[in-house]
């Protein structure tokens, strides 16, 4: 299914027509579904850790570089997750709680047991001491959407919005009607309890069919539930 179908399948139930274009359509009514139908998956994306925009990043630590761009299509960390040394088989990278702890560590030289500290600052990964082997960590992706392949190529390109009404969704297209609906008929004041209830009904149920945070938060390499407490004691994770 298209992003064009969950548009059209919106607009039948919100104005009674179905519409040939949605993206490229100078009408009103168009132009403000496609605006929503954007809306409405980054609300979807953001709601849950889901496996399908769930990637695994690597970080190449060279023992003198401390600061790594995020990722282009990084919206954020998974919840819980750590960073994982490619070298320690027991620690994994131990995050700084707040700026407070991250500037007392990097001020005061504090150690830690290895490899180290991290927090994200200024758009970076940043880490010390400066991680001498290869890091890794899953993130969620903002390339909820998809292209339809290229004419010739059959190349499909991940997006982070729908752009034109070939474009499908990583995740369920059914969403992206009911969520459109709701949202529609709250902008123009209209009744949308009913729709609201049956939107968030069909996400919970994706959600809980999707499974994917499950898989990828276990297990912890770090026995017990145990993480690092500066400065070189050991204590409950956080």
């Amino acid at each position: 299914m298209t992003v064009l179908d969950a548009a059209q399948k919106a607009m039948i139930r919100l104005v009674g027509r179905r519409p040939a274009t949605v993206f490229s359509s100078q009408e009103p009514t168009e132009m403000q579904i496609a605006d929503l139908i954007n809306e409405v998956a980054i609300d979807i994306m953001k709601s849950h850790e889901w496996q399908g925009l769930t990637k695994i990043a690597t970080i190449p630590g060279d023992g003198i570089t401390t600061k790594f761009p995020l990722p282009n299509d990084y919206d954020r960390m998974l919840a819980a997750q750590d960073i994982h040394d490619d070298v320690s088989w027991f620690w994994n990278y131990t995050p700084a709680a707040d700026l407070n702890e991250w500037l007392t560590i990097i001020e005061n030289g504090f150690g830690a047991l290895s490899p180290g500290w991290w927090i994200i600052l200024e758009d970076q990964f940043n880490f010390y001491p400066a991680p001498s082997s290869e890091a890794s960590y899953p993130y969620i992706s903002n390339l909820f959407a998809r292209s339809a392949p290229a004419s010739g190529s059959g190349v499909i390109t991940p997006k982070s919005a729908f752009t034109d009404d070939g474009d499908t969704f990583v995740l369920d297209e059914r969403l992206l009607t009911l969520g459109v609906v709701w949202r529609y008929r709250e902008q123009k004041g209209m009744g949308y309890a009913e729709d609201m209830a049956n939107y968030e009904l069909a996400l919970s149920q994706a959600q809980a069919r999707d499974r994917g945070a499950r898989v990828i938060r276990a297990p912890s390499r770090v026995f017990g539930g145990i993480g690092v407490a500066w400065p070189w004691a050991l204590g409950p994770g956080s």
